[in-house]
C-alpha cells in the first residue's frame, strides 16, 4: 500500500472506490435476514395459535374428576374378576342345561311345548 492510498483511507474509510463488496458476506447477510424473518412468522404463528387456544380454553369447564387417576388395589381388581368369572360360568352353566334341555324335547318330540306351563 503506498502512502497516498494509505492517507486516502485515512481520511476517507467509507469512501465508494474503496470499499470492496464481499459476495459471500453478502449471500450470508440476506439469508440471516431471511432466517429472521421466518423465525418471526413463526413465532407470532405459535403465539396466534395460543391465544386462541386460551380462550377456548377458557370457555370449557374442566371436570377434575375425570382426570384423577383411577387406581384399584390389587384385592379390587381381584374381587371383580372373580365375580366376572363367577358370572361367565353360571351363563354358560344354563345354555349348556337349557341345550340339554332342547335335546331333550327334540328326543321325545316335545319341541313346541312350552315346559313351563
Amino acid at each position: 500500500m503506498s502512502f497516498s492510498t494509505w492517507i486516502h483511507h485515512l481520511f476517507n474509510p467509507h469512501c465508494p472506490e474503496c470499499v470492496r463488496v464481499c459476495e459471500s458476506c453478502e449471500t450470508l447477510k440476506m439469508q440471516l435476514s431471511i432466517a429472521n424473518i421466518e423465525k418471526r412468522q413463526m413465532l407470532d404463528s405459535i403465539l396466534s395459535h395460543a391465544r386462541a387456544g386460551d380462550t377456548e380454553a377458557e370457555m370449557k369447564p374442566v371436570n377434575y374428576e375425570e382426570l384423577k387417576p383411577k387406581i384399584m388395589t390389587w384385592n379390587v381388581r381381584k374381587n371383580m374378576l372373580e365375580a366376572e368369572d363367577r358370572k361367565t360360568a353360571q351363563i354358560l352353566a344354563e345354555r349348556k342345561k337349557n341345550e340339554s334341555i332342547d335335546k331333550l324335547e327334540k328326543e321325545v318330540g316335545l319341541e313346541g311345548v312350552a315346559s313351563d306351563a
